[in-house]
Formats: C-alpha cells, sequence, structure tokens
C-alpha cells in the first residue's frame, strides 16, 4: 500500500484552464492513448472543451488533481455514469504527469475517487473497466482494494479489434475498511 496520504493531494472542478495546463498534451501521449476506452481517442483542444460541455450535461463529475505542496496539476479523475437510483457510478482516473507515475499517486487518484462517490455522494459502488493487457491500471486498481467484478470478451472496439476487458468494483462497505490505511 501507498507510503503517500491522501491530504497530499486535493481537488479542484474541471474547467477550461486545464486544458492548457495539460489535459489536451496528456490525452494525445502515446501511452495514454492506449488506456482510453472512448473514441476519439486523441483529441484537440475544441474536442476536449466539448467533452466537457457532455459532462456537464450528463451530470457527470470530473475533477483536477494538484498537489497541495506546490499546486502543480497531475491528473483527472471523473465520475460517471452516476446512478443515484441504484446508488453506483463508473469511474476514471489519468495520472497525466508521468513524472508521478510508478510511486502511488494512481493509488491515491483511487482514494480520492472514493472519497467524492463514498463520501459526499453517498453511492454504494463504483466500478470501471480496465483493457486486460493494462496491467499497470489493473494491479494499481486491485492493489487498492479493488475486486475483479467479471471479464468480458471483445467488449470494446478500439483500431478495428476488439478488446477484451475486466471490470473491477468496488463497494462503500468495502471503502470503510480501507481507507483507515490511508490516515
Amino acid at each position: 500500500m501507498s507510503k503517500l496520504k491522501h491530504k497530499t493531494l486535493y481537488l479542484e472542478k474541471i474547467s477550461l484552464k486545464h486544458i492548457d495546463e495539460g489535459w489536451l498534451d496528456w490525452v494525445n501521449r502515446s501511452s495514454n492513448v492506449k488506456a482510453l476506452n472512448r473514441p476519439p481517442y486523441r483529441y484537440n483542444k475544441k474536442q476536449l472543451i466539448k467533452y466537457l460541455g457532455e459532462i456537464k450535461k450528463k451530470g457527470d463529475m470530473m475533477f483536477a488533481v494538484r498537489l497541495k505542496k506546490n499546486k502543480e496539476y497531475i491528473g483527472n479523475i471523473r465520475l460517471n455514469d452516476i446512478d443515484y437510483q441504484n446508488r453506483s457510478c463508473t469511474y476514471g482516473r489519468l495520472l497525466g504527469n508521468t513524472k508521478y507515475r510508478g510511486k502511488g499517486f494512481g493509488t491515491l487518484f483511487l482514494y480520492k475517487i472514493c472519497q467524492v462517490a463514498f463520501e459526499k455522494l453517498k453511492l454504494n459502488k463504483i466500478f470501471t473497466p480496465v483493457y486486460s493487457d493494462n496491467y499497470k491500471s489493473l494491479a494499481s486498481n486491485l492493489a487498492f482494494g479493488m475486486r475483479l467484478g467479471g471479464y468480458f470478451r471483445s467488449h470494446f472496439r478500439k483500431k478495428n479489434k476488439y478488446k477484451d476487458v475486466y471490470y473491477v468494483e468496488l463497494t462503500n462497505e468495502e471503502f470503510k475498511k480501507i481507507k483507515n490505511k490511508f490516515r
């Protein structure tokens, strides 16, 4: 488990300014494009502006993640397809600043996602698809405490090929047991 503390990071609502602060570059980096499961996979500024508008219309929530010590913008988290009836949602995370990869920040991003989903929105469950060949993301999710919820063969089409995905999930009750490790 990460030795970093969740208080190392803070969230701010995503906005147009983040596009020029790094977001546009991050979503177009080849290592990130491989993991994206929503077209167009590569974005220009106009498309990201449109994407922001769509997020707001749908009622999804997206946040920029910054370091507290120097306010550096290092990535994004997103909660989407929020279902208040069944109290669940999907999530996504992008640790865009590569100098922070492999240091436990992806795990902290998951903690922040859980704080919003379970403590603020009072949801019961979060889940996300992970490409079966995205070993680092799968390992990070599982190390955090996510559980495998399913395996779907040929589930997403990317570049005219179908890709298998794992669905990983976590409930509010499971998060309550995990969160003490981050205090």
